[in-house]
């Protein structure tokens, strides 16, 4: 574990770099509707010597190592309620396979500058590499529909643990997603707002798909979510039909890690 906590940690610094500079030409883009990624995520807990001074010093200290040049993204989730199924945080990188993600490992833990700086900041964010979990995620509508996220780096996740109901399946749920988008269409703009589907890789007879939105705060996500329950109409209905979800989702206070599309942040200053 203490080996594979270093790319998460990683990904960690590069959100203050990438906001510092949140007005710089994007100098990476690409088409990500209808895109599938190979996303991971693994739990992680602030450490006995976490505090906001060894959190900048860690990232301080990170920025003379590497990280893979395949790494598309990384995001950060803290709990946001009691009411989560977990109290743990959680870390998601992006990669656009399985086999990129397994090979940017294999060579972070055998960087010994790397793991060195590792073992020194282990007491400040203690995160399971070896729970690791991949998902095939995409996302289903332009993620800047309703406008720019905070150039904070800041946002707000509702997360949707759901299962296929008997008889349904991925064709059900594109279905049920049009219908959403239109409703989406037609609904209030309460500021940002995107969503996506991470459907599992694994056998697991409790998860079919994670739904998770993604708000530009707290208060805009209960204003959707009271839109929602009040005139879901058709496209609620849809997705009901099509899956049984956890009710009430996971909340999470969220971060941006990571932004591939401001590399020249990624190993500087």
């Amino acid at each position: 574990m203490k080996k594979l906590l270093t790319l998460i940690l990683a990904s960690f610094v590069v959100v203050n770099c990438s906001n510092n500079n949140a007005n710089a030409e994007p100098e990476v883009t690409f088409d990500i509707l209808g895109v599938s990624f190979y996303n991971e995520f693994f739990p992680c807990v602030g450490g006995a010597d976490y505090t906001p001074e060894n959190v900048m010093a860690m990232m301080k200290a990170w920025r003379a190592q590497n990280i893979s040049d395949d790494l598309l993204g990384a995001w950060g989730y803290a709990p946001a309620a009691d009411t989560n199924g977990q109290q743990n945080g959680w870390w998601e990188l992006s990669w656009e396979s399985k086999e990129q993600a397994d090979a940017a490992w294999a060579e972070w833990v055998a960087d010994e500058g790397a793991m060195a700086w590792a073992q020194e900041y282990e007491t400040v964010i203690a995160c399971d590499g070896e729970a690791r979990r991949g998902w095939v995620f995409q996302w289903h509508r332009d993620p800047y529909s309703y406008g720019e996220f905070p150039e904070s780096g800041e946002f707000f996740t509702e997360t949707f643990v759901c299962k296929f109901n008997e008889g349904k399946g991925e064709s059900d749920l594109t279905e049920s997603i049009s219908l959403f988008n239109t409703w989406l269409d037609n609904g209030e703009n309460y500021g940002s707002y995107a969503f996506g589907t991470y459907m599992t890789v694994e056998e697991d007879e409790n998860i079919d798909f994670l739904w998770l939105n993604f708000h530009e705060s707290a208060d805009s996500a209960a204003k959707g979510a009271a839109d929602w329950l009040a005139g879901g109409g058709e496209a609620a209905a849809s997705i009901a039909a099509t899956a049984t979800c956890s009710n009430p989702p996971d909340y999470y206070n969220s971060w941006t890690l990571y932004d591939p599309a401001r590399p020249q942040f990624s190993k500087g200053n």
